[in-house]
């Protein structure tokens, strides 16, 4: 795995919340935007790109996280334990393994939740 693509999509995700609440920031200290201009389905929009943005950064932050694991308990000296071993050659499975259970439980999450999705975008 590509380590270099990952640190990519993270500092871009962090960057564009960031941008984004500054931005937001002037926008509303000037007056321009208000909370009575955006409406409910405005904030509605805000929220849901902010957490697409946090979500997008919690998928890169996965292998990220798991290469640095390995790659310090390798520096301690327990590379040569078993479970550092499979982890290390298995590393791409552990990923989207991480990425199954976060893609479940964002669906269990939705299902159980929709009801009041719904009524938010009305």
């Amino acid at each position: 795995m590509n380590m270099k693509i990952y640190i990519i999509i993270l500092a871009l995700s962090f960057g564009v919340m960031i941008l984004c609440a500054i931005i937001g920031g002037f926008l509303e200290s000037s007056g321009t935007v208000t909370r009575e201009t955006l409406g409910a389905q405005g904030i509605t929009v805000i929220r849901a790109v902010y957490f697409v943005l946090f979500c997008v950064a919690a998928f890169a932050l996965v292998p990220l996280a798991l290469r640095f694991f390995i790659a310090m308990q390798i520096k301690i000296g327990n590379g040569e334990l078993f479970l550092i071993q499979w982890l290390e050659g298995h590393e791409q499975t552990v990923v989207y393994c991480c990425w199954g259970l976060f893609i479940l439980g964002l669906g269990l999450a939705f299902s159980l939740a929709k009801n009041d999705i719904v009524k938010l975008l009305k």
